[in-house]
């Protein structure tokens, strides 16, 4: 197997080094098995958390070009068209027409309410960033507590084991079975 550490200030070599130490001394106390050894080993690793899974600038990417996911909404707003030059020509009759209009319609409460909701999604923005933050913290504490999980449960079946090997050990010769024959 063979991969390449990117970052600086690592001495991968010496990681290395002191793991395969470490795996020594276990096995010459008798603590691991070349099983185990390989069983661990045979484990695939799995980044916690990918780059491409979380974006640190996500909070500041919204809110620089806002005209992506929000709407801009002016007093005018209600009033314009966006058809090019008959548009135009719409607009200004609209803005001519606009005191006729008022007399069937307010268009204040629109106004108000659409100004509202350009307030609510630069909430949502900031709201969504801090649930991306929060479930990104959330993931690597689960990925954590599953491992945290794996090397207790090692831990209980190595203790079973050597509960088991003492056991036979203080008991010795004396604890065979004997048969009913009366040979041991």
């Amino acid at each position: 197997m063979s991969f390449e550490i990117g970052a600086e200030g690592i001495d991968v070599e010496r990681l290395l080094r002191e793991v395969r130490e470490t795996i020594e001394e276990k096995k010459r106390a008798g603590l691991l098995t070349e099983d185990e050894v390989r069983e661990v080993t045979s484990h695939a690793l799995h980044p916690v958390l990918l780059p491409h899974d979380l974006k640190s600038g996500l909070l500041a990417e919204l809110l620089e070009q806002p005209s992506r996911w929000n709407f801009a909404f002016e007093a005018d707003t209600v009033y314009r068209s966006s058809r090019g030059a008959a548009g135009r020509a719409l607009e200004a009759v609209r803005r001519a027409l606009r005191p006729v209009q008022k007399l069937f319609w307010n268009p204040t409460p629109v106004i108000a309410a659409l100004s509202r909701q350009k307030d609510v999604n630069t909430a949502y923005a900031h709201l969504v960033h801090n649930l991306v933050l929060e479930v990104a913290r959330l993931n690597l504490e689960i990925v954590d507590l599953k491992n945290r999980t794996l090397q207790l449960q090692s831990r209980l079946d190595f203790l079973a084991r050597r509960e088991k090997t003492l056991e036979s050990m203080a008991l010795g010769p004396q604890a065979a079975p004997e048969r009913e024959d009366g040979s041991a």
